[in-house]
């Protein structure tokens, strides 16, 4: 960390230009990392000590989290002035954020054109592309000339947030083309945009799910991605920056429905409680407490099998925890092609299911060997390796099938697959290895 007892210093005494003058020496990283090692007292001086337009900066580099708890510390009044300063996709990203009541107030403090702008954007539904998009964007009409369009892209540049792409409409402000800025400064400036514009376009329709829009920056490597309606007229644009807080978001949302973790609706951590954490994961506790009672029931079933042999007992963690981890891996692959798209290429069910099969067997043949290696020369039981070998084997290559087969399912039902969470595909697993060992040992009891 920097030094920054000066300006903790200044802060403290109140020596508003000479915290100005230190403050404004740091990156904008820095000044938030100083901001958050500020004192409580001190961090509500900064209404003060930097004007709304100034702190806007700041206030757009914090996670969503940090800029709810400043709710806390700034008035009202002050926030909603810095709002007015930031692009109006982030400032509904905030409010979203928000609960309710306090969204409300910050809404109806902002100027009526932004609010306007601000209430179209929050008509969308929740994590679609037209919910996500900037309507700060450079276009011009078809027969626009290349020299009147620079003209307007130099007056626009500071109210604009991209610059690269200027977008070619017609005359029902339907999307025809895209011309890039560098086209824009070497062509013939008495050109029109519809000479030079490209049309083969890539877009997204404001409906479609935010995640493919993600999708198809990375895939077609676009610095900004055109958001249009059913028309095909343009409404707003999908900046790369905001597409990779849309991974971070879809990637933590999915990390936590893959540890059976309910997303709560607001988790900003000054609302997150123990109680509140507590209500997001019991659901599945008590589901998941549910299905293991299967698993109990199934050991109570074969209560004579381990009656006559006792050491089979002793196994059983070995084949559920290798069953429940092979799973897991088997889901989390398949959770990531779903994701990333690569589902798309068109592989079929069935050739998942004997790849994975294969890549199970193959799993269960060094561990059921390994594990009956070791039975047999530390317990001297051969058949009872051969028994917990072949039995570590056949659930391996189920659990894998499992694991990739179930979320695969999910999607197809147009369900988020990462609600096949690690923990159900291990209590599943569980089951089916108990199953198989404890079928396999009954039938060769007798040889026992």
């Amino acid at each position: 960390m920097l030094n920054y007892e000066a300006i903790f210093k200044a802060a403290k005494n109140n020596e508003r230009q000479t915290f100005r003058e230190l403050f404004f020496r740091l990156h904008v990283k820095d000044q938030m990392e100083l901001f958050h090692a500020l004192y409580p007292k001190n961090k509500r001086k900064i209404e003060d000590f930097l004007t709304p337009e100034e702190f806007a900066r700041l206030f757009e580099w914090m996670s969503l989290d940090e800029q709810s708890e400043l709710y806390e510390i700034f008035t009202a009044s002050y926030i909603s002035q810095l709002l007015a300063h930031m692009e109006v996709d982030n400032v509904v990203k905030f409010l979203t954020y928000l609960p309710d009541s306090q969204a409300k107030t910050l809404l109806d403090l902002q100027p009526a054109q932004k609010r306007t702008i601000i209430e179209e954007l929050l008509a969308f539904e929740p994590e679609t592309a037209g919910s996500v998009m900037n309507k700060s964007f450079l276009m011009g009409n078809v027969e626009d000339s290349l020299r009147k369009t620079a003209e307007r892209v130099r007056s626009l540049a500071q109210k604009v947030e991209m610059l690269y792409y200027i977008y070619v409409i017609d005359d029902e402000g339907k999307l025809i083309g895209v011309v890039s800025l560098r086209d824009l400064i070497l062509h013939d400036q008495e050109k029109t945009l519809g000479e030079v514009m490209m049309t083969s376009l890539v877009f997204v329709e404001s409906s479609a799910d935010q995640e493919e829009a993600t999708r198809l920056l990375q895939d077609y490597d676009l610095v900004a991605l055109p958001v249009v309606n059913r028309s095909g007229q343009i409404l707003g644009i999908i900046t790369v920056d905001d597409g990779m807080d849309i991974i971070v978001e879809e990637t933590t949302e999915d990390f936590n429905e893959f540890a059976a973790i309910s997303k709560s609706k607001q988790p900003s951590s000054s609302e997150e409680t123990t109680w509140s954490i507590v209500r997001a994961r019991l659901p599945w506790i008590i589901i998941l407490i549910f299905l293991g009672m299967i698993s109990a029931t199934l050991i109570n079933s074969f209560e004579e099998t381990l009656n006559e042999v006792v050491l089979l007992a002793a196994f059983i963690p070995i084949i559920m925890d290798s069953a429940g981890n092979v799973g897991t891996q088997s889901l989390a692959v398949a959770v990531r092609k779903i994701t990333v798209g690569d589902n798309r290429k068109g592989e079929s069910l069935v050739k998942v299911v004997w790849q994975e099969f294969l890549v199970g067997a193959m799993l269960g043949v060094a561990a059921g060997a390994t594990l009956g290696l070791v039975v047999a020369i530390f317990y001297a039981n051969y058949l009872l390796a051969l028994i917990i070998g072949f039995s570590l084997w056949i659930t391996l290559s189920i659990s894998t099938v499992v694991g990739a087969v179930i979320p695969i399912l999910i999607n197809k039902l147009k369900i988020d697959p990462a609600v096949a969470s690690g923990p159900f595909i291990t209590t599943i697993n569980d089951t089916f290895g108990l199953l198989i060992y404890f079928s396999i040992s009954t039938q060769l009891l007798h040889l026992l």
